[in-house]
């Protein structure tokens, strides 16, 4: 019995984890990755000119250059920012600034994008650490979209392409999107960050790169678990209000806002706002490049904590500090091989997997409750000789002999009071005979 609340206590305090590998890869499918372009020139120029001349007939003054701004600035590009006159900040909110650079951003057009197999694909326009980005076969990009940040009735929906083992030939191919653009790939359950790794497109030709997918999956036991015991997150696991999901990604985005709430005191209009954020102006945007640095890493410096002094809550020394647990299942996409061909009058991206995964990780863990009554059941034979199944067996005969003198009990006094109401029925039958 000791050795049995001995390896209940270790159950509940440790459970031992290991990654097994499967091959069995003709039977299970991969997520075509999501694909985040993001133009050097965001700006629609005819409908930057509408804008401009419906704020100078509201104002009387030309508000160009801030339009510009506001529409252009993110977290990648806040060491370009312009700041105009303080005096014309008030005219246009803060709280309106990411509806404008939704407003502005260049339409994606149906002929820039073709794939090999003419599947229908998702585009969405989705504002980024990058500013306003297209983002193609994506699940969560709408979250991002400025438009729809005041539906609330907004819900996760998977539509993104899966492929089989022999749909492993299929690409999106990009053509004449915009003279120079950046390129990301991502989990199509995942938001993309600053600083990820890009491919940078700003010259006439064709450009053929490919992605290698390492893929890792939790077994049923798993989910049972608590976090604690197996150390990561699902994706259904929401844990911040910005977004109904939970990912390693979403996880460091938070840490970086709450560092941007603590040195600025406001939030950019690039990021998701909560009802009670404050959104910082453009001028409060100079913020972001004094502490760009640190933002970045997700490490605050000495000189910034001597700063706040002893109160340095949602300042992290490093990344660690965020506590970002990683993603329990997932699909990591890495570039394997770039190519390059120079041609006129064309400009031309296609996106490939060229390998398709053999073999996928999956996280297991080695000592479940069916290992606990299975080595307590071997404890008990070794010491009195008896098996699991009989104690079992004995338990259930002691509870069954228990209702059985419960039934037996509320049986005798239903039949005392059933027979003391007889018992008075016919003495009150007798008085009133003798009456």
């Amino acid at each position: 019995m000791i050795n049995y609340i001995f390896l209940l206590h270790e159950f509940s305090r440790q459970a031992d984890v290991v990654m097994s590998v499967e091959m069995d890869y003709f039977n299970w499918n991969v997520s075509y990755p999501a694909i985040v372009i993001c133009p050097s020139d965001k700006i629609d120029e005819d409908a930057l000119l509408i804008f401009v001349n419906q704020s100078l007939e509201k104002t009387g003054l030309n508000l160009e250059q801030y339009i510009r701004s506001i529409a252009t600035v993110s977290l990648e590009s806040v060491h370009n920012l312009e700041v105009p006159d303080l005096n014309v900040l008030p005219f246009i909110k803060p709280e309106d600034y990411a509806g404008i650079s939704a407003l502005l951003f260049k339409k994606f057009e149906k002929h820039f994008l073709s794939t090999s197999f003419n599947w229908p694909i998702s585009v969405e326009d989705s504002m980024t650490e990058m500013g306003m980005c297209h983002i193609i076969n994506s699940n969560v990009a709408s979250f991002d979209n400025p438009s729809k940040w005041s539906d609330s009735e907004l819900a996760y929906t998977k539509n993104n392409i899966e492929l089989s083992f022999h749909d492993r030939d299929f690409y999106v191919e990009i053509m004449n999107y915009a003279d120079s653009y950046k390129v990301y790939t991502s989990n199509p359950d995942d938001i993309t960050l600053c600083g990820s790794d890009s491919i940078t497109l700003d010259m006439e030709g064709f450009l053929s790169f490919g992605v290698q997918i390492s893929s890792t999956r939790t077994s049923e036991d798993l989910h049972d678990l608590s976090i604690n015991l197996r150390k990561c997150r699902f994706h259904y696991e929401r844990y911040y209000q910005r977004y109904p999901f939970y990912t390693y990604n979403v996880c460091l985005l938070e840490c970086r806002i709450k560092m941007i709430l603590k040195l600025c005191g406001c939030v950019p209009h690039f990021y998701k706002p909560l009802a009670h954020d404050r959104i910082c102006n453009l001028d409060e945007l100079r913020c972001l490049l004094y502490y760009k640095r640190e933002l970045m890493t997700l490490s605050a410096s000495n000189e910034t904590l001597d700063k706040f002094d002893m109160n340095i809550k949602g300042l992290p020394r490093t990344s660690r500090n965020c506590g970002c647990l990683g993603n329990c299942d997932g699909d990591v996409y890495q570039k394997d091989r770039e190519d390059f061909l120079s041609q006129d009058s064309t400009n031309r991206v296609r996106i490939s997997i060229t390998k398709f995964p053999k073999v996928r990780v999956m996280r297991e863990i080695i000592f479940s409750f069916y290992d606990i009554i299975l080595r307590s059941g071997g404890v008990v034979n070794l010491c009195i000789g008896t098996s699991f199944i009989s104690i079992m067996e004995l338990i259930l005969i002691v509870i069954r002999y228990q209702i059985n003198q419960i039934i037996q009990l509320f049986k005798f006094i239903y039949l005392k009071a059933k027979t003391s109401v007889h018992i008075k029925s016919i003495s009150t039958r007798t008085l009133k005979i003798k009456t």
